[in-house]
């Protein structure tokens, strides 16, 4: 915003100066070149990636009577290889749109619209699987929907109390607000798998894709420190608000080491009772879905140059409850301007995944002869920017490679390769 007035400023003076007769050179050449300037810091304003503190994706966004429209549409293919089945490859499209409108001078209310074909591949290694039945998985941008219809995913209303104390309740996205990282959050344009886009050690509320009513409130006592409390409905169906809650807290640090930004991330969650427990530790143990389920974690980036960042994002969890008690992930990511393509980036991520003590005793009984060990996971990828497309508008291509040994903790599991790529239109 303040760049656009300082552009409608120059602009302004350089009108008023041509219209009194004031020569700012005798040729003109100077009133051409602040007017070349001008419209190059303009197209570049146009192009600027739209920051938001809070924890929502960062899309461009286009006014329209008052309106803030946002959105974009995502194809993806994938292949695997080293696991049998019918089918080894298959894409998916989706899109989704946000739409804002300001209430009065601090509020805004906002409608998140989803649409989502295609299931993914059908052959998949057999992962870890969270309580609440949220696999690790490889596309963490596939919904558990995939119909022709369009889906209210959010619906919320936000109030900002003097840029210090933020409210948003209605239905909402718990992991659009906790456990964020500037380097591994956003499968639209950063890593495609699940365990690096959210702590899979992290037993999320709301329906099967995180979605259901809550209040999230956001206090900055100072510029770079902020505290985060949530409190959600544990199985987003509206029918029991009160009864099984997904609570969380989350403290926030933006540090400047080095002269680099970066953020430090500290959280606590809890969870009473589930759906049911068959993604349990113990499967068999129906006490389980009423079982409370807690955990710590930590997320942290931070950028080493102006180029060159690195992530950590670590997390545990009951290991009574869940088949795995322990998660870390860590990795790196580079921006494009390092090698002269400003807006494309690339990144590489670990992560190992524990699995708990009663699992492994439960797999046991199950197949004594099993050998359970940590699951390994690896993924790269490289986002191309089309043509002209910023960082956060046009056209980008994101070949992704992901590999997991061991999967779901069996070492007698194949490793699985998965191979494809990612189209994302911004508009």
């Amino acid at each position: 915003m303040l760049k656009r007035k300082m552009l409608t400023g120059l602009a302004s003076l350089a009108m008023v100066c041509s219209f009194q007769g004031i020569s700012l050179a005798a040729d003109g050449t100077e009133i051409d070149e602040l007017r070349s300037r001008i419209e190059e810091l303009e197209k570049k304003a146009d192009g600027e990636k739209v920051v938001d503190e809070l924890g929502h994706k960062y899309h461009p966004i286009h006014s329209l009577y008052g309106l803030k429209i946002s959105g974009g549409l995502t194809l993806s293919v994938h292949g695997i290889s080293g696991i049998t089945g019918d089918k080894t490859g298959a894409a998916a499209v989706s899109a989704d749109l946000v739409i804002e409108s300001p209430i009065g001078n601090n509020g805004t209310v906002a409608l998140v619209l989803d649409f989502e074909h295609g299931g993914g591949l059908s052959s998949q290694p057999g992962f870890f699987t969270a309580p609440n039945g949220n696999p690790t998985g490889y596309n963490a941008d596939l919904e558990s929907f995939d119909d022709d219809g369009v889906h209210v995913t959010q619906v919320y209303y936000e109030h900002n109390f003097n840029d210090r104390f933020f409210i948003t309740v209605g239905q909402l996205d718990p992991t659009g607000y906790f456990d964020g990282n500037e380097l591994a959050n956003n499968e639209l344009s950063q890593f495609m798998a699940n365990i690096f886009v959210n702590n899979p050690t992290i037993e999320w509320g709301g329906s099967g894709d995180f979605y259901g009513p809550g209040v999230r409130v956001t206090y900055f006592p100072t510029e770079n420190f902020d505290i985060s409390v949530g409190a959600f409905e544990g199985n987003g169906d509206y029918a029991d608000t009160f009864d099984n809650p997904f609570l969380m807290v989350e403290a926030n640090l933006k540090a400047n080491l080095l002269g680099r930004d970066g953020n430090y991330r500290a959280y606590y969650w809890y969870r009473r009772g589930r759906g049911s427990a068959a993604d349990t530790a113990t499967p068999t143990d129906l006490s389980l879905a009423e079982e409370i389920n807690s955990g710590v974690g930590v997320s942290i980036d931070q950028m080493l140059t102006d180029n060159l960042g690195v992530w950590l994002r670590a997390g545990a969890q009951r290991d009574k409850v869940a088949q795995f008690d322990s998660f870390v992930g860590t990795g790196l990511s580079l921006a494009g301007s390092a090698f002269g393509r400003e807006n494309d980036s690339a990144g590489f991520g670990y992560a190992a995944t524990f699995i708990g003590d009663a699992y492994e005793a439960y797999l046991k009984t199950v197949t004594p002869a099993l050998d359970a060990v940590t699951e390994h996971y690896i993924e790269a990828y490289y986002d191309y920017a089309v043509g002209e497309a910023t960082a956060t508008s046009g056209l980008h291509i994101a070949p992704d490679l992901q590999y997991i040994v061991n999967p779901g903790g069996d070492n007698d599991a194949d490793d699985a390769f998965i191979y494809g790529v990612r189209m994302q239109v911004h508009f």
